[in-house]
């Protein structure tokens, strides 16, 4: 059980800006933590990459506004933006090298910059949120998004690795399908996809921030390296 209090007063930094980082966002204000997103700070660091490369966006920089913001830097808490659905062979070189930056190479780099910072002050929770195709290979018109997110938790195992005995932890959070009250789906195509999942439903975001908060937790101090399945039995490991 999370220790009452525990996230009263801690600095928390979500990246993104889809119903997942809110409910992150929440969860953790809930529990007492400062917490600063992108958002609040006027922009989508994923999104403001667009047409740049990644050593053009600078985690120096953003992290110092975060720190200025709300103090200790103790969590960082990464989403990745929704993937899409992208035929395999309609997929350029230009188009996969777009993908790879923004899902991989640019997080990767706030990834390292908030290592970094937590190394020197002994503590602190990296937590990385990207979809299951990362960790799965049977999902069609997702292969450059499974490439991206699947580089994205094998650099989190690494860097876990080695930042362990610096009280420092890394993990991953792989969601399958969530409820999504936007999406376009027919009742009939909804129910044919739930049918897919031994628990009979799609997750929840609240559930993906549940998982964000144990992650983050005294209660997971001994746990690095992992990256838990959201999938409702869909994938198992």
């Amino acid at each position: 059980m999370k220790r009452d209090g525990e996230f009263e007063g801690a600095g928390v930094v979500v990246f993104g800006q889809s119903q997942v980082s809110l409910a992150v966002a929440d969860a953790f204000l809930n529990a007492g933590a400062r917490v600063v997103t992108d958002r609040d700070l006027k922009s989508d660091v994923f999104d403001a990459a667009q047409g740049q490369s990644p050593e053009a966006v600078c985690p120096k920089e953003f992290f110092g506004k975060c720190e200025a913001a709300i103090g200790n830097l103790d969590v960082v808490v990464l989403t990745m933006p929704p993937i899409k659905s992208l035929s395999l062979f309609d997929t350029g070189t230009a188009e996969l090298r777009e993908i790879v930056e923004k899902g991989l190479v640019l997080p990767v780099g706030f990834m390292q910059e908030a290592a970094n910072r937590m190394m020197k002050k002994g503590a602190g929770r990296i937590i990385v949120i990207a979809s299951m195709s990362g960790k799965t290979g049977p999902h069609r018109n997702v292969a450059p998004f499974a490439a991206a997110h699947g580089g994205l938790f094998a650099y989190a195992r690494v860097l876990a690795t080695e930042v362990a005995a610096s009280g420092v932890t890394v993990n991953g959070i792989a969601t399958a399908r969530l409820e999504d009250p936007t999406s376009a789906l027919s009742e009939a195509a909804r129910q044919e996809l739930q049918r897919g999942f031994p628990v009979g439903r799609f997750g929840r975001v609240d559930e993906v921030a549940a998982a964000a908060l144990y992650l983050a937790s005294q209660n997971a101090g001994f746990v690095t390296g992992e990256c838990m399945n959201l999938s409702g039995g869909r994938f198992m490991d």
